[in-house]
């Protein structure tokens, strides 16, 4: 219903920019003038409002808010919290906790309670440790070192993520 009062502001400075311009285009006396300048300014005025409410409305959907609230907890270390989101896109407390239930429902976060407030981890952001595991011996060697041997038993080493 939102969406419907911006398009109609937005579509409302139609008319005006129309009537503007025939004003103008007979404007042989300052009054026809100053009637097309104020139908035009009055027509940007609407245009300005209803496509900036339709962006506003745009950017707060929640599919646009479960993105950006994966990218926000890329920027602060894969974890986030509903008041951290709530405060970033100015939005009420419910509208930021369904979205962040939606993304613990799609498995891409997961709710953490730490002290008094709920912490929400992306475990698909958190940093990655490599290693290099010898796949007979168990042998478990840096991945900074040059070997691709075992120095236990001569097997070809494996790269693993944890």
């Amino acid at each position: 219903m939102k969406k419907l009062g911006a398009a109609l502001i937005a579509l409302l400075s139609i008319p005006f920019f129309t009537f503007g311009l025939i004003f103008l285009i007979a404007a042989s006396s300052t009054s026809r003038l100053l009637t097309a300048l104020a139908l035009l300014a009055i027509g940007v005025v609407l245009l300005v409002v209803g496509v900036r409410r339709l962006r506003r409305l745009a950017s707060i959907s929640e599919d646009a808010l479960m993105s950006g609230a994966v990218e926000m907890a890329r920027r602060m270390g894969s974890e986030l919290t509903v008041a951290q989101l709530q405060a970033e896109y100015n939005i009420p407390q419910s509208l930021a906790q369904r979205v962040m239930d939606k993304l613990t429902e799609a498995g891409t976060a997961v709710a953490e309670q730490r002290e008094d407030r709920v912490v929400y981890v992306f475990t698909g952001l958190l940093p990655a440790m490599a290693r290099k595991l010898c796949p007979y011996c168990g042998t478990e060697l840096p991945v900074r070192e040059a070997l691709r041997k075992c120095p236990n038993c001569g097997a070809q080493l494996e790269i693993t993520k944890t």
